[in-house]
């Protein structure tokens, strides 16, 4: 971590042996060892003592190993999408069998058997929407570059595509996943069942209509 190489450094720099520092922010010396080895991290009261020590700030000590959390975050993102891609797929094509067999075992409505991966499948994208937001990549080649773990473009959007994730940030990452959840399926199912409607309307309107 960055921040070991801080310690090191500016301690070296002052002339200050590993116990002589342990000795101003009130910590032992194996605690100042066990930091510049990167074996434990310094709380928040020690962060600020040494600060004030070093004639900094928190933010530039601990700088570096944010920029590295964040790319250890980012980097688990992306493998956590192409998974989550991956799963929303089978699922998907899970629905045909699921629902042949659900036929085969109950008539009719054992095509609603067919629903159990499609749901689950809506569970999926969900939470793929949220990494979407959370790391604010939106089209292809954005997804694409964040995935491969290099440099995000993101001047190229378009008006339609800024407040399309205006729009996703806010049905997604401002709501509890379970919430996000069942918003995705009750919408999901009402257009289901409206297609359903329609298309048992239109069927029974050409058997009326047709001579045959």
């Amino acid at each position: 971590m960055d921040i070991s190489n801080q310690i090191k450094k500016r301690r070296t720099d002052m002339g200050l042996s590993q116990e002589e520092l342990a000795e101003r922010i009130y910590v032992s010396r194996q605690t100042i060892s066990n930091w510049e080895t990167d074996k434990t991290y310094p709380d928040i009261q020690s962060l600020l003592l040494l600060s004030i020590l070093f004639d900094t700030t928190i933010d530039v000590l601990v700088k570096g190993d944010l920029d590295m959390m964040e790319n250890t975050v980012a980097s688990a993102d992306a493998k956590r999408m192409r998974t989550l891609a991956i799963t929303m797929s089978v699922l998907l094509v899970l629905m045909v069998p699921f629902a042949l067999a659900g036929i085969a075992l109950w008539g009719p409505l054992g095509i609603l058997l067919g629903l159990a991966p499609w749901a689950a499948s809506v569970v999926v994208s969900v939470i793929l929407e949220r990494i979407k937001v959370e790391n604010d990549v939106q089209t292809y080649r954005e997804i694409l570059a964040f995935q491969k773990g290099k440099p995000v473009d993101r001047t190229n959007r378009t008006e339609r595509a800024v407040r399309r994730q205006a729009k996703m940030k806010k049905a997604y990452s401002n709501k509890p996943l379970w919430q996000a959840a069942t918003r995705a399926l009750g919408i999901g199912i009402a257009f289901t069942a409206i297609g359903a409607i329609l298309g048992y309307a239109t069927a029974m309107f050409f058997d009326m209509a047709l001579p045959f």
